[in-house]
């Protein structure tokens, strides 16, 4: 990894990461959900191979889990958002082109910027359709 996605990471850790926790989020990075009566939420981070770019992916399944393309089932503690099919799922960072884009001297403004696309995220898992149904 090189230093400026590890600077990301912990910057994540510091101001995001304790957010979604107090939002009712468990999991470990980069792979997080919230078990709602009604819907798990899944959020994952990624970053690209060729580095600098942090992507948020979003999505939501049955409370009950999920069963994938090829059959296979997916507790709610276990669901991932690659579980999910690409038209379930959304990427954060409307108005930055889906994507956060960082160096070695704004990791901290964009982990700010990422906490303040998660009002985006609720927005979604409550406005969108609970597909599954």
């Amino acid at each position: 990894m090189s230093i400026e996605r590890d600077n990301m990471i912990n910057s994540l850790r510091k101001n995001v990461i304790p957010i979604m926790r107090n939002c009712g989020f468990k999991g470990s990075f980069p792979h997080f959900y919230r078990q709602l009566e009604d819907r798990v939420d899944l959020l994952m981070f990624q970053f690209s191979a060729w580095g600098g770019v942090l992507y948020i992916e979003i999505s939501k399944c049955s409370p009950e889990g999920h069963t994938d393309v090829s059959k296979a089932f997916h507790a709610p503690n276990k669901v991932k958002i690659y579980n999910i099919d690409i038209e379930h799922r959304q990427r954060l960072g409307k108005g930055l082109n889906e994507m956060f884009e960082f160096n070695k001297d704004n990791t901290e403004l964009i982990s700010l910027a990422v906490k303040d696309a998660l009002k985006e995220a609720e927005e979604w898992w409550d406005s969108s359709t609970n597909w599954w149904v």
